[in-house]
């Protein structure tokens, strides 16, 4: 069109577009005259390498490549950076949509509070999606724990049915000791590694600030808070789960879901056969936390009150170990002996008593308690002068003093 003679306006007009798309395409095409030299080509290898690690906005880089020498302006910077951003961020999508069995996806979402056992606490929501299905589980609860993670995703797997190759989360600190950084990649958690390799999967961690890398669960997360808990009615912990459930079951998992234009349940059979069986035992975690024994022979863990051998126990001052293991049970330890075993209950529960240690406590209380005290002999007899004090006046002095003053 422009070889025949067209001007740039009638071009633009019958492509339907803007008339500097035109004198773009027309340089691109048309030109034969050397590219010149940018300003930024000594640094492009240098932002490259940082937005591949790191999603750092223009004005950050900016200021790093200043500090280096580049005396050019932000505007072509930040043309440059969007480039390398949008294709690395399609390189990520990419890269996490999986086939049936490969991956899933695992988060926590914050939801305000909740009155749990008569008293406020956090609420958080725990949610996994698995990524070839669309096939979602999630749980309410008032701990984000490691112990308490380890204890959702076991169950996850099991209602689930299965468990897949690849979890994919961001650097949540129950799971990441360092997190992704300019030393090196995220440092998993020896002992999420060793549940890892107990469960049958691979932990993935999604590089910092690329909420893309794990859409799949931030959509799922926004989609129950605003389809399920907005609005929503229930009267505990409990009932707000056993809702969430019959939810998952009758809405979400069976709705013509909007990416894969199938139920996620249906698809769920699908990936079921490529995924990896659930492990028959749980797994052998253990939380150890060293704590003080009370006066009454008790010890506080979260909040809670649970019981000793107070048989054991000679000094206000001692010191024991706690260990919490998965499968909701605490151990409690004076050195190599046990001294207590409870189930774990949730924060601000009544006090734990086992009634053994508390028929202990009534049979040693029925005890005389006999003290070695030194024998009181006679009190000598002595006098003592000079004593200070008040002196003492007769009543009628002050009531002279008072008829003066009329």
């Amino acid at each position: 069109m422009k070889e025949s003679g067209m001007q740039v306006t009638q071009i633009a007009t019958t492509l339907g577009v803007h008339r500097s798309t035109i004198y773009r395409w027309v340089n691109e095409k048309g030109s034969t005259k050397a590219k010149r030299p940018s300003k930024l080509d000594p640094y492009k290898e240098h932002i490259s390498a940082r937005l591949r690690r790191y999603n750092l906005p223009a004005t950050v880089m900016f200021r790093e490549i200043r500090e280096q020498g580049y005396v050019g302006g932000i505007t072509i910077l930040k043309e440059f950076m969007r480039d390398i951003k949008e294709q690395h961020v399609s390189r990520l999508v990419d890269r996490f949509e999986t086939e049936p069995g490969r991956q899933s996806q695992m988060d926590w979402g914050e939801c305000g509070t909740i009155v749990h056992h008569a008293r406020r606490r956090k609420l958080h929501l725990f949610a996994f999606v698995l990524g070839y299905s669309r096939y979602m589980w999630a749980e309410f609860t008032t701990s984000s724990r490691r112990p308490e993670l380890f204890r959702l995703l076991e169950k996850a797997f099991s209602e689930v049915g299965g468990v897949t190759e690849e979890i994919v989360f961001d650097n949540m600190r129950q799971v990441v000791d360092v997190p992704r950084g300019s030393s090196g990649p995220a440092l998993i958690n020896p002992e999420f590694t060793d549940f890892s390799k107990w469960s049958g999967f691979t932990p993935v961690a999604s590089p910092p600030y690329w909420p893309q890398a794990k859409g799949k669960i931030e959509r799922g997360i926004r989609y129950i808070k605003e389809s399920f808990l907005e609005g929503r009615q229930f009267t505990n912990l409990d009932d707000l789960n056993r809702q969430l459930k019959t939810w998952l079951h009758d809405v979400a998992n069976v709705r013509i879901h909007g990416t894969v234009k199938e139920r996620p349940l249906d698809r769920l059979q699908r990936e079921l056969p490529h995924m990896n069986t659930v492990s028959a035992t749980r797994y052998p975690s253990v939380t150890r936390v060293t704590r003080l024994v009370s006066r009454d022979g008790m010890i506080s863990y979260r909040g809670v009150g649970y019981s000793i051998d107070p048989s054991v126990i000679t000094n206000r001052k001692t010191e024991v170990d706690v260990h919490e293991s998965t499968d909701g049970v605490i151990t409690i330890r004076l050195g190599d002996l046990i001294i207590g075993n409870h189930k774990v209950v949730d924060n601000c529960s009544p006090p734990q008593v086992d009634p053994i240690h508390a028929a202990i406590r009534r049979e040693l209380a029925a005890k005389p308690y006999k003290t070695e005290s030194p024998r009181k002999g006679k009190a000598p007899r002595f006098d003592q002068c000079n004593i200070p004090g008040v002196e003492e006046r007769p009543l009628s002095v002050y009531e002279e003093a008072d008829l003066a003053c009329v």
